[in-house]
Parts: C-alpha cells; sequence; structure tokens
C-alpha cells in the first residue's frame, strides 16, 4: 500500500506544475469541449451542424490555431509563476529550517564556518598577490604588443652561452635605425637625483629617450612630451618630466610649472610637462624623467652598458619576428661598436646578440613567480582539506539523520527535494564561511605587503623589471571579491552534493527500522568518512614534507658562509652632489672624511665600497687576457668592485696568495686588481694568477692592470646563489662619486649611527646620507624570498595538519558514537579497556598508514617542482619524509586515541543504554 499512497502524495504536490504534453493536451480537450458545447446550443437554436461549428468557431474571437497559441502562452505563463512560486516557497522553508537546525548545533556550524573561512580566506589572499603580480594587465595602453629587448652577452668560451646585458645609447641608435618589427623603442634607466631647493631631496628619477612614452602610450596631462628629434643631439638643452605627486609637492598643482626650473644633480633642468597621476615610470616610483642625451659624451659611450630597451610591436606583429629581427639586428650592432682590438691580439670577440620576450613575462623575478605558484598550490591543497573536512562533517550529520530522511521519503518526498534541503545546508555553511574569509583575507593581504619579500629582492636589484607591479598592489578588489564567490559556490555544491547524495538513496524498510541493514547503510557512510580521512592525511603530508623541505633549505642558506663578518658593521651611502668636487679631488674628499670617521669613537676600521655584500646588482663587465689564447676563453663576465685597501680588514675578508691594496697603489701608478678565489679557479684552474696581465672595461682599466693578489669569496648576489668570479679596483686609481662607508665598531654599530652622521655632515654639508643598514639586517634581507616561502608554507602546512588531525578526531569519535551498542556488549562479555582502545585506535592507525603512504607517493611526484627553490636539499630527501611522516602518524594516532580512550571509560550498561 505504501507506493500507491506515495504516488498519490507526488500526484497531490505536483497539481501545480505540468508537463508541457500534458498541458498542451488539456488545452485540446477544453478548447474541443468548449467548441462541441457552443456548437450544441446553435443547432438547438436551428442550425445546421455546418453552419453552427462555423459560429463556434467565429464566437472564439480569433482563428482556433491562434487561439490554441494564445491560451497555450498563457497556461505556460501561468504554470512557470506557481513553479516559480512553489520553488522559491520550497526554498525559504528549506532555508528557514536550515539556519534552525544550524543554530540548534552551535559547534558543528562553529566548527565548519572556521573550517571553511581558513581555507577561502587563505587563497583569496594569495590569489590577491598572484593576480597583482603575475595576472593583472599591465597600467599601459595595449600591454600585450610591448616587449623588452635584452642584449645577450657571451659567456666564455670554456662555459658557452650567454646572459643578459644592458644597452649604451650608441648601440640603442644603430638598433633602433636597423629594426623593422617594432613600430617604436626606447629607453630607460632608474637613477637617483637630489633636487635642489631651500628643502633639497633624494628623489627617484628615470633617464629615458625621447619616445619613451610613445612607446608605452601615455600622454602628457600638461605641457608636451620630449621633443621627437631630442635622441640625435646629445648634449642638447635639459628638460624634463614630473610626476603628478612632484607637481602638487613643489608647484602646489599650478599650471605656471611648465617652463619652470628644477636643479637635479646641480643642473638646471626646465619643466616641459606633467605626468598622469597613475604612471611614475617603470620603477613605479620615478618623480621624473629626464632625457638620456641630457648626460655628458663620456658616458654616452658604445661601451657604457646601464640602459634597458622596450619596444612596441607593430600591428599583427608577434614576439617571435621581433626575436628573429633582433638577432639580426644584433650583428650590425656588434660590427658598428665591437670590442677594443687592442684588447684581442690572441684573436676575435665571440659576437654579441639580442632577445626579444613579452614585457609582462620579466614584470617579477623568476624566483618571485615560482614563490607565489608554489603558494597558490599550497594554499589549494589547504581548501581542499577544508572542503574534505567539510564533506566529512556533513555525511556525519546526514547519518544522525537518516531515519528523518526515511520518513520523509516514505510520505511522498521526491529525492531532489532532498537534496536540495541537504544542499541548502552546504549553501548556507559555505556562505558563513565565505562571508567570514574575508576577514581572513584582508589579514592575509597586510601580511603579505607587510613581509614583502620584493623589498628584499629590489634592494638587490632582482625583483623584475617593472616596479609598477609590486606587493604595494596588492589588494582585495572585485576581483578578489568574485574569486571568493565562486570559489565559495564550488566548495558549497562540490563537496556538499556527495553527502547529499548518498544520504538520500537508503532502502526505506532498513532505515525505518532497527538492525542490521541499518548497520550496512551506517558502514556504507563510513567507508565514505574514511576515505575523506585518508585524503586528508595524504593531503596534509603533500604540504608537511614540502614545507619541511623548505626549512632545511632555509637552515643551510642561513648557515651559508657569505665571505665576511657582518657582525658590528654598519654601512651606509653617500652620494656626493656632482659639480661640487672634481674627479681628481674625490680621492682627498674621502680621505678627509675616511680620518673624520675614524675619530668618531667606538671605530675601529673605517673603509669604501661602491657595493655592499648581497646586494645584487653590482658592477660587472667583460674581462680579457693579454697573452691567453682565445681558444679557452677571451670574453670572460667578472664583478667589478671599487674599493679603498682597508676594505678587506673592515669586512675580515682573507688574502689567499700574493698581497693585498696600500697606498702604492694610487693615481699615476700601474693599475693592481685583486680576483676572488671563484675567480682564480674558474679562469686560471691550473696556474697561479698573480702577475697575470687583464683589461676590464670599466673604470678606465681596459688599457690593462696587474693581478697582484687573490682575496676569498664575497658573496655579493643572493646568499644561497654560488659565489662568482670578481675583481676588486683601488679607488684611489678609478675615484667615484657615490660609495658605501663601512664601518666597524665595539658594541651594536647602530649606536654609531647618529655621531657617524655627525661626522659626515662636517665634511660634506650638503651630501645625502641614506641606505643607514647593519651587515646584519642586509645579511637578513638577502634570505628574504627563502624565510618568505619558507614561513607561508610552514604556515599553511599547519594549518593542513590540524585541519587533518580534526578529520581523523572527527571520524573516529563519530564512530566510537555509532558503536556504543557494541562497545557495550564487548565489555559485558569481559573485554577489557585496554582491548577496547587497541581495536579503536588500530582502525584509526590503518587510515592514517594508508593516507602516508598515498601522501608519500604524491609528494615525490610534486615536490620535484620545489627543486629550484631548494638549496643544498634534494626534493626527495629522506630524512624529511621519515621525520614528517612519523610526525603526522603520531599527531593522527593521538587524535584516534582520545575517543577511544573516553569510549572505553564508559560503564557497560551505560553504553548499552546509549546504545
Amino acid at each position: 500500500m505504501g507506493d500507491p499512497i506515495r504516488a498519490g502524495v507526488r500526484r497531490l504536490f505536483r497539481l501545480a506544475v505540468r508537463r508541457d504534453a500534458d498541458l498542451r493536451e488539456e488545452l485540446d480537450d477544453e478548447l474541443r469541449f468548449h467548441l462541441e458545447e457552443r456548437t450544441a446550443q446553435f443547432i438547438a437554436r436551428g442550425l445546421s451542424p455546418e453552419a453552427a461549428r462555423r459560429e463556434a468557431l467565429q464566437r472564439l474571437g480569433a482563428p482556433y490555431e491562434v487561439a490554441r497559441a494564445q491560451l497555450l502562452r498563457s497556461a505556460r505563463r501561468k504554470d512557470r509563476h506557481l513553479a516559480l512560486g512553489e520553488w522559491w516557497s520550497g526554498a525559504s522553508l528549506d532555508l528557514r529550517q536550515t539556519i534552525r537546525g544550524l543554530a540548534q548545533r552551535p559547534l558543528f556550524t562553529s566548527v565548519a564556518v572556521v573550517t571553511l573561512a581558513l581555507g577561502i580566506g587563505a587563497n583569496t589572499s594569495i590569489f590577491s598577490a598572484v593576480d597583482a603580480l603575475l595576472l593583472r594587465s599591465l597600467p599601459f595602453n595595449h600591454p600585450a604588443a610591448l616587449v623588452d629587448i635584452a642584449q645577450m652577452a657571451p659567456l666564455d668560451a670554456t662555459q658557452g652561452g650567454s646572459q643578459d646585458a644592458p644597452w649604451s645609447y650608441p648601440k640603442f641608435m644603430t638598433f633602433r635605425a636597423a629594426q623593422r618589427s617594432l613600430a617604436d623603442v626606447a629607453l630607460d634607466q632608474s637613477e637617483w637625483l637630489i633636487l635642489g631647493g631651500q628643502q633639497p631631496e633624494r628623489i627617484s628619477g628615470e633617464r629615458v629617450s625621447a619616445r619613451f612614452l610613445t612607446t608605452l602610450g601615455v600622454p602628457v596631462v600638461l605641457g608636451h612630451d620630449f621633443p621627437a628629434d631630442m635622441d640625435a643631439h646629445p648634449g642638447a638643452a635639459p628638460v624634463a618630466l614630473i610626476s603628478n605627486s612632484l607637481w602638487q609637492r613643489r608647484f602646489n598643482a599650478r599650471p605656471d610649472a611648465i617652463g619652470a626650473l628644477i636643479r637635479l644633480d646641480s643642473v638646471a633642468y626646465q619643466v616641459i610637462g606633467v605626468l598622469p597621476s597613475s604612471f611614475r615610470g617603470l620603477s613605479g616610483t620615478a618623480d621624473v624623467l629626464v632625457p638620456v642625451t641630457a648626460l655628458r659624451d663620456a658616458d654616452l659611450g658604445p661601451w657604457d652598458l646601464t640602459f634597458a630597451m622596450i619596444g612596441r610591436l607593430k600591428p599583427g606583429g608577434t614576439v617571435a619576428d621581433a626575436d628573429r629581427d633582433a638577432q639580426r639586428v644584433a650583428a650590425i650592432v656588434y660590427q658598428a661598436s665591437p670590442m677594443n682590438a687592442q684588447a684581442l691580439t690572441t684573436g676575435p670577440a665571440m659576437p654579441w646578440s639580442a632577445a626579444v620576450t613579452s614585457l609582462n613575462s620579466v614584470r617579477v623575478a623568476s624566483a618571485m613567480r615560482t614563490s607565489l605558484l608554489v603558494l597558490f598550490a599550497a594554499v589549494a591543497l589547504v581548501l581542499l582539506i577544508a572542503c574534505v573536512n567539510l564533506a566529512n562533517l556533513l555525511l556525519g550529520r546526514a547519518a544522525v539523520r537518516r531515519q528523518e530522511i526515511a520518513i520523509r521519503l516514505a510520505i511522498g518526498a521526491g529525492r531532489g527535494r532532498l537534496v536540495r534541503l541537504l544542499l541548502c545546508e552546504s549553501l548556507v555553511l559555505a556562505g558563513l564561511g565565505g562571508i567570514a574569509s574575508m576577514a581572513v583575507a584582508l589579514v592575509g593581504t597586510r601580511l603579505l605587503q607587510r613581509l614583502n619579500p620584493a623589498n628584499a629582492l629590489a634592494a638587490q636589484g632582482l625583483n623584475g623589471k617593472l616596479g609598477v607591479v609590486g606587493f604595494d598592489t596588492i589588494r582585495l578588489d572585485p576581483r578578489a571579491f568574485g574569486f571568493t564567490l565562486v570559489v565559495t559556490l564550488v566548495v558549497a555544491l562540490l563537496f556538499g552534493l556527495m553527502p547529499a547524495l548518498q544520504a538520500t538513496r537508503p532502502a526505506l524498510t532498513h532505515a525505518l527500522t532497527e538492525g542490521g541493514a541499518a548497520g550496512r547503510t551506517s558502514l556504507r557512510m563510513g567507508a565514505s568518512r574514511r576515505m575523506l580521512v585518508v585524503a586528508e592525511v595524504a593531503l596534509a603530508l603533500i604540504l608537511l614534507i614540502g614545507s619541511g623541505l623548505m626549512l632545511q633549505s632555509l637552515q643551510h642558506i642561513i648557515a651559508v658562509d657569505p665571505g665576511f663578518r657582518s657582525a658590528d658593521l654598519l654601512t651606509m651611502r653617500l652620494t656626493v652632489v656632482p659639480g661640487s668636487h672634481s674627479r681628481e679631488s674625490m680621492p682627498g674628499f674621502y680621505d678627509e672624511l675616511t680620518q673624520k670617521l675614524a675619530a668618531v669613537p667606538g671605530v675601529d676600521h673605517v673603509a669604501l665600497g661602491d657595493c655592499p655584500p648581497l646586494n645584487g646588482g653590482c658592477n660587472g663587465t667583460i674581462m680579457t687576457f693579454v697573452d691567453r689564447p682565445a681558444s679557452i676563453g677571451n670574453n670572460a663576465m667578472i664583478g667589478v668592485h671599487w674599493v679603498t685597501p682597508n676594505w678587506f680588514a673592515a669586512l675580515q675578508v682573507p688574502l689567499r696568495r700574493g698581497r693585498m691594496f696600500n697606498a702604492d697603489d694610487r693615481a699615476g701608478a700601474p693599475r693592481s686588481v685583486l680576483i676572488n678565489e671563484a675567480a682564480a679557479q674558474k679562469y686560471w684552474p691550473h696556474e697561479n694568477p698573480i702577475g697575470s696581465k687583464i683589461r676590464i672595461y670599466q673604470g678606465g682599466f681596459d688599457q690593462g692592470a696587474t693581478v697582484v693578489g687573490v682575496v676569498g669569496n664575497v658573496r655579493f648576489g643572493l646568499i644561497d646563489s654560488t659565489a662568482a668570479p670578481d675583481a676588486f679596483i683601488p679607488f684611489a686609481q678609478s675615484p667615484r662619486a657615490d660609495m658605501v662607508i663601512f664601518l666597524r665598531g665595539r658594541g651594536h654599530p647602530s649606536a654609531l649611527i647618529s655621531s657617524a652622521r655627525r661626522a659626515i655632515h662636517d665634511v660634506a654639508p650638503d651630501d645625502p646620507v641614506y641606505d643607514v643598514e647593519t651587515m646584519d639586517q642586509r645579511v637578513d634581507q638577502a634570505s628574504g624570498q627563502a624565510r618568505f616561502s619558507t614561513l607561508l608554507l610552514a604556515a599553511f602546512a599547519g594549518v593542513a595538519m590540524l585541519l587533518a588531525v580534526i578529520g581523523v578526531y572527527g571520524v573516529m569519535a563519530f564512530g566510537v558514537a555509532q558503536r556504543q551498542r557494541e562497545i557495550g556488549i564487548r565489555m559485558a562479555l569481559g573485554a577489557e579497556q585496554r582491548g577496547v582502545v587497541s581495536m579503536i585506535v588500530a582502525e584509526g592507525v590503518r587510515l592514517v598508514l594508508w593516507g602516508i603512504g598515498l601522501g608519500g607517493v604524491a609528494a615525490l611526484l610534486l615536490t620535484r617542482y620545489l627543486a629550484g627553490q631548494l638549496y643544498d636539499v634534494r626534493p626527495a630527501d629522506p630524512a624529511t619524509y621519515l621525520f614528517v611522516s612519523i610526525g603526522l602518524f603520531l599527531a593522527a594516532a593521538a587524535a584516534s586515541w582520545l575517543p577511544a580512550r573516553r569510549a572505553s571509560r564508559i560503564a557497560p550498561t551505560e553504553a548499552l543504554r546509549r546504545g
């Protein structure tokens, strides 16, 4: 009898919603009945059957088919309204019932919402970083057409290959005249300038070519752009474009700023235009743009390689076409300005080339790109674990409600209706989790801005070529909100649908009665929950192994010997205002400054260098060998550093062979050079380099110099990179204006800052001092990228482990609650507490071992993508796998032991009564 009643109830519930075929049949019946009745009436009045039918059709008011179509449309509209009203009424009822049910179970609701908030919020914050740094379009006109053009310098013949190199002004002019694939090309170089006035300030600027703004598609909002023919006239009148910020700060946004003069590095520049507020150069911080051609001719030689080059593709052009054309033009560029023939007495130099890539591809450093993608994958795993926990919670809740669901099915509720009811619960939970996740995302984005590893990379010149994208641009914008909404809906539907479908298909008789079949239903649900726990443990293990590898790598990075002693060492940069001292007087000026600083109490050593260690982006150039065959290398790349003789003592860099610089290495004396061990091993692997003659193409040393000593390796790049070949030039033989001051003293170096500033001010009151940091701070910055990735990955792994342990505990606690009757019977028959605990824990341990096994295999496959992020650690490091697996096993086993211990302490009579 159950089936007829159930069918009748369904028919009763579905009266308002009809199938289209049924609707057509009902309308045809009604029209037919109406016509027959009217026809019968007219026949009764004396009309013939044919006339009566014609009259009845006319009384319809429209042709039969038209009247039928009108009635059909009206009926469909009515049914749609009824269906929508019924759906809305049912959905409102489901929503109210869901809210009441969740309010009655605050612990269940809180755990689910917090779990989802952590998972979705973490994903939103990392997505915001990925979107800002990797996905968002560059803030230029048609950014897809913009390209980066790199000059490719060949490495030595023994090593082969090539590396990126900057451009010089003459090479740029030759390239621009010969290329055919680009609509525009432009030069750009970031530099610091001293803005004069009553309140002098150090500002960021960029030195650019004439069509820089045209290439980027950026307009001038006031005034006009650089003259189109400016590049053809080196030494032309200095003009400047100023940022909107500087226009407001210095000129109060007055239109008469156009034509005004500003002093930059003691040179008067005429303001000819104001830039848009949204544009501050490729660096993202520039306050002023000045012409390349405003430099002296001496600074615009063919081998003064200091500029980056960008271009815009012609309409319909491709990056591949531009790259092929650039390689052709590179040969012309090199022929126009080859290496100094005097340096190549033993053979020809290897030719230089060029490469074109999308400007978007160099927006951030490759290390940062990899870190962000790894973190995005990690946080996606955290969300997946959170969703598995949600599915587990919903499965447990559905198991508790199986009798309620069976009763609903028995009285005629459709399965779809019940699935909608259960999905409503998952949607509400996911919605609450999504709303709460915005608070987590807000905290996450602010944490990312605070951690900002790009600060360290920027200090090292390794933060990509575009400062217009950075961690300061991370924000919760509509794209982030849209991402959160999509993730919330996917979580609700994907991980709420499985429990809903499984809970609505029990056999009615079995679910409505107590017995073995009910137990089988419970076991089916238990199997699904156990599979989810295995998945949780496996996913958590992947993250834990990844974070373990990163932690080991970070430990190795911290333990790396940078080649100097950083403790008690203070560094500060000094910029000498151009024109205040001649090049010849620079050594005397710095000698006076050094003596003044040496007299500061607590200072033991004072030294000068052009670039601090672990800074990256230091000078590099070509080194050639006077008496070496070209077949074993004659285009060697080497780092170049200007230092005073006591620099090595101040940093405690050891001498390996030969001698250090001394007072005899002065202007007019034969040029001397020190090299590091890396250079000696690479370029003189089987001979003594002392006394070798080399040419270095910076600082005037291209005329030749003698290697007088070999010193220990000092790392100037990232701390986790190998020591590069370096050469050291005596400052007295090649004076420079901008130098870094190194002070080694007693006690904490920060105590020397104020007195050192006063001493510098006494000698150079107009020269700004900046970038004041202890050497320990620079060491920390050098590992900033590794610390950033490791910290976040470890945090995500910790959350994943916590969620996995909670999942194991939840499944075991639910299973114990479902088996209380069985446990009571066992204990009544004489089972010991220890045996009951062992039985339950063994079941949990089996799940954990399955998860560890599957997770270990997956980790072997996935952690190889971390290889580029690891230093001195193999992705398949067995110690990490073993340690992490044991830790996760013990934590999960403890989560199984807690409910087992609690169940074993219940009296058998109490367990039987509860069961």
